[in-house]
């Protein structure tokens, strides 16, 4: 027997405005991740944040894009805090 339990993906404002600003083709390959993410938000390219700033953050890799999220077990809810481009400035 398999039970999996959905998980409801929240954007944060900022997290909003990036997605909506990538181009159709990346928005589509996101939103795709996202609707994943919701069913299982750890499967994939997937690693928890290291450093004071992102304690007890994850990130989601997704082609050049990287989508930074939290999990609250208790409420089976992730909220995205941010959707960004790979640069040396990411995660510093």
């Amino acid at each position: 027997m398999n039970l999996t339990v959905a998980w409801t993906v929240r954007l944060a404002r900022d997290a909003a405005k990036q997605l909506e600003s990538l181009p159709t083709d990346r928005q589509y390959r996101v939103r795709k991740a996202l609707r994943e993410m919701a069913a299982q938000p750890l499967r994939g390219d997937v690693i928890a944040l290291k450093g004071k700033q992102w304690k007890g953050r994850y990130r989601k890799r997704v082609g050049q894009y990287r989508i930074i999220f939290t999990l609250d077990h208790s409420r089976n809810e992730i909220e995205v805090s941010a959707i960004l481009i790979r640069s040396e400035k990411t995660y510093g």
